[in-house]
């Protein structure tokens, strides 16, 4: 990776007051010393006085040393106390103190105790030189080398002082994994590298740029100390120093050092895009002279690679826990924040949620427009939650709500919630549209347990009972609701199992004329039997067929087969017709219209013989998809009546708006009428409205004479139940066409 950190600007430096260099006079003689200290008046070596220290003995040179650690020089006499006291003080520095920076010169009035060659390898002196020798000019030039050599190796002790440093720093810095405790992390060690506090700036983007191209107003402050930490998390661009913005700028623009008189912004550059500066309120020179400009290099060298790498962890962090689509967390964020709270015993709640009917959606906008609808139920989600510990979503139209549980969360304040944010239409560009939410609830305190995937699978399993039932818009966990899924999964199974373990057929059960009992038409029932020739229940196998999304072809099989085994039915007339039912998972299917053209054309059975029956929870909704595909049948010559009514929602109001030709009175209502005065009330109020609509009406469920009774005298124009006849095979039905046909012939 190269790093340019040297700009060839030279701008104006502030000039600061630089510590003198410490020199140390150790001789007995105190002319000696006052000779020196004329000598060296005045003068400077890079800028930095000499300052002079004194000691009169060698005991008193230890003081001095004991209470100064930053002798550059010490001037030390061969004899003093005795002699060898001076190699005695010398002897010490280097072994006893362990000082091997301080430069040693050492001087003698007495040529004959000049040291020895090996004395002066071992204890490291710089020189040697008689009293008598040391002209002015001669003292100057030996200090001035020395200090020379001080400079040299302080400079590589620094250097290996602060590369350990740079080790242990780049060990914290790289092992952070996010980028705001990466930022904080490079300016405290920052700090600790220069051992002084200084106001610094590390700037840059917070995820990885799209295809390697960043906007620079997408550049902010990642971390900050001193003056401009208030900054933090700010964008570069509100810095209050134009000088500073600028400078940051340019260096994140242009990756060049840029050095000022107010400080120094030195570039991180990376190979993945993630660009960015680090700026320190320090000149460069004197930043370089404090730490050493190989230090700073490979500082903000290792800073670049962890900032590389952190940016990197960041987008990998996004793309598990944060969804493409809507900005909210995804599932396996959610799961890691459930866990986070799990831990510290918080009661929680989940919630799992969809848009009913969101594949109509889909193909009336389209996916692009579709994915827009999305996010903006998740930023409504949020607004409508702001208490909310995580939102998620979980896949396609289904999100997760993740609240603390007790009386600050009910379930009726959280459905009315959704439900009043959900009044106002969603507007995409020039379409509206109301979305109606479903909620699924589990909390810890009804299933016992704390743990993600198993509380939000209770909730997903009340979802599903939502949707099954399609009664409310919303439903809270309930073990039974496992024990029922279960059944539906198992039921399932018997459909999608090996050959022939499940066989399909139809029944057929008359529906007769009230006034002169001629049939009027026959109801087409699936019946399906195991493998061992039992019955299986055949409205949990209609459910378990919807539940697993096999409707489609359990209702193309029916269509296919009662058309034609209704087709071939003899001794009835043409007026005769069959009635047949549409499940609600069926009806919301684009193929169902060519499953329903497919079974007339093969068996040559016009429309206008069918009847279509529906319940009326499938117009809670108003769903154009439902109303198209009814007005389409009754513009084909079809007849739609509404199936169990008085069962579910029932509104009269709602009947003269619907393509609907008639109702079946479900029996429940008709079986309790003849005792129950209620139910008799009921009876007549449905049968006067469906008559003032122009309403055919049938009674289902007609099993004794009095209810036949009843019926026609309150006109009700078609009766069905066991009083006639049960379901019958194909092979049973012949001969009750037959029977009703003959004249004489008594249902009584």
């Amino acid at each position: 990776m190269v790093m340019d950190f040297l700009a060839p600007s030279e701008p104006e430096e502030k000039t600061t007051a630089k510590n003198p260099w410490k020199i140390l006079i150790v001789d007995d003689d105190p002319d000696v010393h006052e000779v020196t200290r004329i000598a060296v008046a005045g003068c400077q070596f890079e800028g930095r006085n000499f300052e002079l220290l004194h000691a009169l003995s060698a005991q008193e040179a230890r003081q001095v040393f004991f209470d100064h650690d930053d002798i550059a020089v010490a001037l030390v006499d061969v004899v003093m106390e005795n002699d060898t006291a001076g190699l005695g003080l010398v002897g010490w520095i280097r072994s006893e103190l362990g000082n091997r920076f301080t430069r040693l010169i050492l001087r003698t009035g007495q040529p004959g105790y000049a040291p020895q060659t090996d004395v002066i390898m071992k204890f490291d002196i710089d020189g040697y030189a008689e009293k008598a020798e040391l002209s002015r000019t001669k003292l100057i030039t030996a200090i001035v080398a020395a200090l020379r050599g001080y400079k040299l190796v302080m400079s590589l002790e620094t250097n290996r002082r602060k590369l350990k440093q740079l080790n242990t720093h780049f060990a914290a810095i790289v092992e952070k994994n996010a980028l705001s405790d990466f930022a904080s992390a490079v300016l405290r060690h920052f700090n600790d590298l220069v051992e002084q506090p200084l106001d610094c700036l590390l700037c840059g983007l917070d995820s990885l740029p799209d295809y390697g191209a960043y906007d620079r107003s997408n550049i902010r402050v990642l971390a900050a100390t001193g003056i401009f930490e208030s900054k933090t998390d700010l964008p570069v661009d509100v810095l209050d120093d134009d000088v500073i913005r600028k400078a940051v700028n340019l260096c994140v623009d242009t990756q060049v050092t840029q050095s000022l008189a107010e400080g120094v912004a030195l570039p991180l550059v990376t190979r993945n895009g993630m660009t960015g500066a680090l700026f320190v309120s320090m000149p460069l020179k004197q930043l370089e002279e404090l730490v050493g400009s190989e230090v700073i290099q490979l500082f903000v060298s290792n800073v670049s690679l962890g900032y590389e790498k952190t940016g990197l962890l960041e987008h990998i962090r996004d793309l598990a826990y944060v969804d493409r689509v809507t900005g909210l967390s995804t599932f396996s964020g959610f799961i890691e924040t459930f866990q986070r709270y799990a831990a510290a015993s918080t009661p929680l709640l989940v919630v799992h949620s969809d848009i009913q009917r969101f594949r109509v959606i889909v193909d009336g906008i389209g996916d692009d427009q579709a994915a827009a609808v999305l996010k903006k139920t998740g930023h409504r989600l949020s607004q409508i939650f702001p208490d909310a510990l995580t939102i998620a979503r979980k896949e396609k139209d289904e999100f997760l709500i993740l609240l603390k549980g007790g009386g600050a969360n009910r379930v009726q304040d959280i459905v009315a919630r959704v439900e009043d944010a959900f009044q106002d239409p969603i507007t995409l560009d020039d379409n509206q549209m109301t979305l109606r939410m479903r909620l699924g609830f589990a909390t810890a305190e009804e299933v016992l347990s704390q743990e993600a995937e198993q509380l939000v699978r209770f909730a997903s399993i009340a979802l599903n009972d939502v949707r099954q039932k399609g009664l409310t818009n919303h439903a809270v966990f309930h073990p039974l609701m496992q024990e029922a899924a279960f059944e539906r999964l198992r039921l399932a199974s018997l459909l999608t199992g090996a050959a022939n373990q499940t066989e399909f057929f139809m029944h057929y059960q008359p529906i007769m004329q009230a006034q002169d009992e001629k049939i009027a038409s026959f109801e087409a029932l699936m019946r399906f039997r195991s493998q061992s020739g039992n019955f299986l229940n055949t409205a949990r196998m209609i459910e378990a067929a919807e539940a697993s999304g096999q409707i489609s072809e359990v209702g193309a099989w029916m269509f296919k087969t009662a058309f034609s085994e209704f087709s071939k039915f003899s001794g009835i007339s043409d007026t005769v017709r069959l009635n047949v039912n549409l499940s609600p998972r069926q009806v919301q299917t684009n193929r169902i219209y060519k499953d329903i053209e497919d079974a007339v054309s093969s068996a040559e059975l016009p429309l206008h013989r069918l009847v279509f029956e529906v319940t009326e929870g499938l117009f809670l909704s108003n769903d154009q998809v439902t109303l198209s595909l009814l007005t389409w049948l009754r513009n084909k010559g079809a007849r739609v009546v509404i199936d169990d009514f008085g069962t579910g929602y029932s509104s009269f109001s709602y009947l003269r708006k619907l393509p609907v030709d008639g109702i079946k009175i479900d029996r429940s209502f008709i079986m309790n009428m003849d005792q129950d005065a209620d139910a008799l009330a009921v009876v007549k109020s449905i049968i006067a409205v469906a008559q003032a609509l122009d309403l055919s009406v049938t009674a289902e469920g007609v099993e004794t004479a009095a209810q036949r009774k009843i019926m026609r005298e309150l006109h009700c124009d078609y009766l069905q139940g066991y009083l006639y006849s049960k379901p019958l095979g194909e092979d049973d039905l012949a001969g009750f066409i037959q029977e009703a046909g003959s004249r004489g012939f008594s249902f009584d």
